[in-house]
């Protein structure tokens, strides 16, 4: 197993490195920048001083006819005192170094030392000199030479030395704010990681709720959601798993109930005493196909036989079917708009959404109340609207209604359905590229409207 590398060593290294190769890169930079500068000023200073040097020369030479006594025109005389003695000594009175050679190129005034004074100059540095010419008659030649004042370099010394020292107080700053600044990255993620450690075992945190506003609390915010969604879904579960539970439990008890009489001979077996356990098995036979349906729904496998449908004849027919007695029933009103087109749907799942609808809203609408159907096309889809006039739908109910078990009265008894139905209608619209949508009327009562693309 390789040996896992903690995640501040690697910032603190990538930090460390960065922050020393751009500091450097900086210094050379600048380092260089100076040192440019300074080649450029003394070259042009060089420039100034061969043009003034130059016409001196040729005023000497034309003067007197020969290089002798030039020394006096570049050195004065200074006292010098030593103890109580005064001796009289020479300085150059120039900013710069050269070297004055005659027409044989023998050096005749060397300003930085007096040894080299009679040597001859070889051929390459007499071509690198500049030429004294008088009469058109070259004389001498100049040849300045490349030296430092020492103030120049002692300022370039200087600045060398303040790069340095601001380079590494750079070095300590941005160190500083590097650690800083891997804390903070470093702190929410090891809440998120400790958060992700318990999800692992099984225990939901509350929330990590991270205190900052970039990039890190927005995945702060997104795992509490995570979080939040983790605990509806388990919720959820555990709320379905004992509706299952109750949900069977009824019919399996009265069927085992009516089977134990059958076996100890309270009940004789007869058509009226199986009559009730064969019923019971056909409520358990619809549930679990419910579930099956869902999901297979669920799961995005769910087959659709689909051909061309007349909702308006398939809504007739439901109605008729629904509505044994209507002498004792709601008023149901069909109201359709203009010519509706056909839609490609599975007939079987849409007989069962409406049938479902309307089952809800006729369990709901007391029997002086109004049930309206309406069928009409909007823009490229087909609307179903379904309202009533019943109580409505209690807000804290509106949320929840397409939940699988989901029942507004807490009691849960049998009379008020599985809790499936609504659930199973959401799903087959959905199959088939549609949206259902629950809201209370205006008027009052529940609204329900279902909508169908048209192909």
């Amino acid at each position: 197993m390789k040996r896992q590398i903690p995640l501040s060593l690697k910032l603190s290294l990538s930090f460390a490195i960065i922050i020393l190769l751009s500091v450097g890169l900086v210094y050379f930079l600048t380092a260089r920048s100076i040192t440019e500068r300074f080649d450029e000023l003394g070259r042009k200073q060089r420039e100034i001083l061969a043009v003034s040097l130059s016409s001196q020369l040729r005023f000497h030479y034309e003067q007197n006819g020969t290089w002798i006594g030039v020394d006096n025109l570049f050195y004065r005389d200074v006292p010098i005192v030593i103890g109580d003695e005064v001796y009289m000594g020479r300085t150059l009175n120039l900013p710069g170094a050269f070297i004055l050679a005659d027409l044989d190129g023998a050096v005749i005034l060397y300003t930085v030392t007096e040894e080299s004074l009679g040597r001859k100059l070889a051929s390459n540095e007499i071509a690198a000199g500049i030429p004294i010419v008088v009469d058109d008659v070259t004389v001498g030649t100049l040849i300045l030479l490349n030296t430092r004042d020492p103030s120049e370099a002692e300022f370039l010394n200087s600045a060398m030395r303040s790069a340095v020292l601001g380079g590494g107080i750079a070095i300590g700053l941005a160190l500083i704010l590097s650690v800083f600044l891997i804390l903070q990255i470093l702190s929410p993620l090891k809440k998120l990681t400790r958060a992700t450690e318990r999800i692992a075992h099984g225990d939901l945190p509350d929330s990590v709720r991270l205190r900052s506003h970039d990039e890190l609390g927005q995945l702060g915010k997104s795992f509490d959601q995570m979080l939040a969604n983790l605990k509806h879904s388990e919720a959820l579960r555990q709320m379905m798993t004992a509706d299952i539970a109750h949900e069977l439990r009824t019919p399996v008890t009265i069927i085992q109930g009516t089977l134990e009489a059958l076996i100890d001979g309270v009940y004789e077996p007869s058509s009226e005493t199986i009559a009730p356990i064969y019923e019971e098995t056909l409520h358990l036979g619809r549930l679990i196909d419910d579930l099956r349906d869902l999901a297979l729904a669920e799961a995005g496998e769910l087959r659709l036989e689909r051909e061309p449908v007349d909702l308006e004849g398939l809504i007739r027919r439901i109605t008729e079917a629904a509505v044994s007695s209507p002498d004792v029933a709601p008023t149901l009103r069909i109201d359709v708009e203009h010519v509706v087109p056909l839609v490609e749907a599975d007939p079987k799942r849409l007989r069962q959404v409406i049938a479902n609808l309307l089952s809800n809203a006729l369990r709901h609408t007391p029997n002086d109340g109004e049930i309206m159907i309406g069928l009409r096309r909007a823009s490229n889809a087909v609307e179903i609207v379904i309202t009533d006039t019943g109580p409505g739908i209690a807000k804290e109910d509106l949320t929840h209604l397409f939940e699988r078990f989901y029942r507004g009265d807490p009691a849960r008894n049998r009379g008020g359905g599985s809790g499936l139905g609504l659930a199973i209608a959401r799903q087959w619209v959905e199959a088939h590229g549609g949206t259902i949508r629950a809201e209370n009327a205006p008027e009052g009562g529940a609204r329900f409207t279902v909508r169908f693309p048209l192909a």
